[in-house]
């Protein structure tokens, strides 16, 4: 397409773009009071108006700039079109959401250290911006790469910088539209393929490409294209969705639980005095698990515990941050298959808010321990309580109910 529009070229606004980037990238070498992006729009308006250049301006291509605020105005909501229109209206919410995050990242990156966005602060004042401008005949709008980086280059390092920018459009609208619309939209583009290097940062992505996992390097890529051909916010997009895919992939292969013993190198996270106590104990097995049980590791979570020996289980759950419905289907079907078993199961170390999810479901009624508090320390000294052949707890264990049960403690 650009092959097919070379003919198209004009030599005025050809010439103001290459000198706006040429000054740019000299005036930009070190760092400046006065931002580089104003002297470039006031040079280059000057210039195009004193030389007579021909090149397209603003008003030329948009027509002239408004001189006033709108009237605010309620007059367009209609309550069964805003219903039909929620579908919409949450995708728009969703893709504004990513895109106003990853401008805030981007900007942490290029402000350097003692910078740093707070994401519910941002999200927050994007939803009541975009509450109120269409009383002012506006539209959903978010925070844009572009002009935080080219704030950024241009020396804003607070919440001011904000301000003096809306500020500033506002004079312009109400003062100095005309002048406005006699910018040249090259030296615009100027700015923009200045800043857009910027964001690029090329040493940065030249070491991804040499280093990234062959499946990431897929999604830089592609994202990059999608850009390119399509729409940043369809990237962002596809990038994230992508991404996602990929984390469950690896999540997947994470193990959850792991037995300590016979050898202990699955025993990272678990203190050596627990390894010890596990290793005194041969009649009994001891697993770790961490991490969340959920719908994309309960199959593994499953794998890993066994469901048939009769010795009694230690799960320690320490490090259990989350366990989900599928979880908890997964937990209790392995419970009670070891139940059938003659094979007891304690539960240590569990969280608050696991625990919380446990006895909803009914399994703190099929444990040893159905309050759900029992240390590992502690369940390692009772179980010189259990009965120590697996007939005599087959026998003792005639149901799942927790009237067969007795507590450790």
């Amino acid at each position: 397409d650009t092959v097919r529009h070379l003919g198209t070229v004009e030599p005025a606004s050809l010439a103001i773009g290459i000198a706006s980037i040429a000054f740019l990238g000299v005036y930009q070498a070190r760092p400046r009071r006065i931002p580089g992006a104003l002297l470039v729009v006031v040079g280059a308006t000057a210039a195009a108006r004193l030389l007579d250049l021909d090149a397209v301006t603003v008003a030329q291509r948009y027509g002239d700039l408004p001189r006033s605020l709108p009237t605010p105005t309620l007059a367009f909501f209609d309550l069964g079109r805003a219903i039909d229109l929620l579908p919409q209206a949450a995708a728009i919410a969703v893709l504004g959401a990513v895109e106003s995050l990853l401008s805030a990242v981007v900007a942490d990156g290029m402000a350097g250290d003692g910078h740093r966005h707070d994401p519910d602060r941002e999200l927050i004042g994007q939803g009541l911006a975009n509450l109120v401008a269409p009383v002012l005949g506006g539209i959903p709008a978010t925070a844009a790469i572009a002009r935080t980086a080219a704030g950024i280059r241009s020396g804003a390092t607070s919440r001011l910088s904000g301000v003096v920018h809306a500020l500033t459009v506002l004079v312009l609208v109400l003062a100095l539209a005309p002048l406005a619309g006699d910018i040249p939209l090259a030296a615009l583009a100027g700015i923009l393929v200045v800043v857009a290097w910027g964001i690029a940062d090329v040493p940065e992505l030249a070491k991804l490409i040499r280093t990234a996992p062959r499946l990431e390097l897929l999604v830089l890529v592609g994202t990059i294209l999608v850009t390119v051909a399509l729409d940043l916010t369809f990237a962002i997009a596809l990038g994230v969705v992508t991404s996602l895919f990929l984390l469950m992939r690896e999540l997947v292969r994470i193990p959850v639980a792991a037995e300590i013993l016979p050898d202990d190198r699955d025993a990272e996270g678990v203190p050596s005095d627990i390894v010890a106590l596990a290793r005194q104990h041969p009649d009994a097995l001891f697993f770790n698990a961490q991490g969340i049980i959920s719908f994309h590791s309960a199959a593994a979570f499953e794998a890993t515990l066994p469901r048939h020996d009769p010795r009694p289980l230690i799960l320690r759950m320490r490090d259990i941050r989350h366990i989900d419905s599928s979880g908890l289907i997964t937990l209790e079907a392995v419970i009670e298959h070891r139940h059938r078993s003659g094979g007891d199961t304690i539960l240590t170390d569990v969280r608050p808010d696991v625990a919380s999810a446990l006895r909803r479901f009914g399994i703190a009624d099929l444990v040893l321990d159905p309050a759900l508090d029992q240390t590992t320390e502690g369940a390692f000294g009772s179980l010189e309580r259990l009965p120590t052949s697996s007939s005599a707890r087959a026998s003792e264990s005639v149901s799942l109910g927790p009237e067969a049960r007795k507590p450790l403690n």
